[in-house]
């Protein structure tokens, strides 16, 4: 899947996922870190989700509801990409500047959502608050979705 160019894997990378519909995007996702002993850690907002079950899967949570934070430990993921959460997250803004500290410097954030859904410029915008820098808006990647990278940039902001 051309979608996966985006990650540059290395060996035992650590990846999170958080996603309102666990689906095959999840279960590829694991598939694409196997080669290089890495891990990929789901955190599932409500909705509908089908069972991604596999061997570099290492925690996989069921968050109650869209003001709850997906759980991880500081500076512990080399990317982490938010399926669909974002325009339903109670405080997107939050919610992206905890995503922030979960991440390692240098670190990449990859935002997919249906199109239309929340305008990119909102995103974009959100993005340079919670201080990740040069966003990037790839349309149509993923048939349907916009694609949004930004980069946790060393040294920049909230102290992480």
């Amino acid at each position: 899947m051309i979608f996966f160019d985006l990650l540059r894997p290395s060996p035992q990378m650590k990846m999170m996922m958080v996603t309102s519909h666990a689906d095959d995007l999840a279960y590829q996702l694991c598939e694409h870190l196997q080669g290089c002993n890495g891990s990929v850690d789901l955190s599932r907002y409500p909705g509908v989700h089908q069972n991604v079950e596999h061997e570099v899967l290492s925690k996989s949570e069921l968050l109650k509801n869209f003001s709850s934070p997906p759980r991880g430990t500081s500076r512990d993921y080399e990317a982490v990409i938010v399926h669909d959460v974002l325009h339903l997250h109670e405080l997107p803004l939050k919610f992206l500047q905890l995503i922030y500290r979960l991440m390692e410097n240098s670190a990449e954030i990859i935002i997919i959502q249906v199109h239309g859904v929340m305008e990119v410029g909102e995103v974009e915008s959100l993005l340079e608050q919670a201080e990740f820098r040069a966003p990037n808006t790839i349309y149509d990647l993923l048939e349907g979705h916009d694609v949004i990278v930004a980069k946790k940039m060393h040294m920049w902001g909230n102290g992480l």
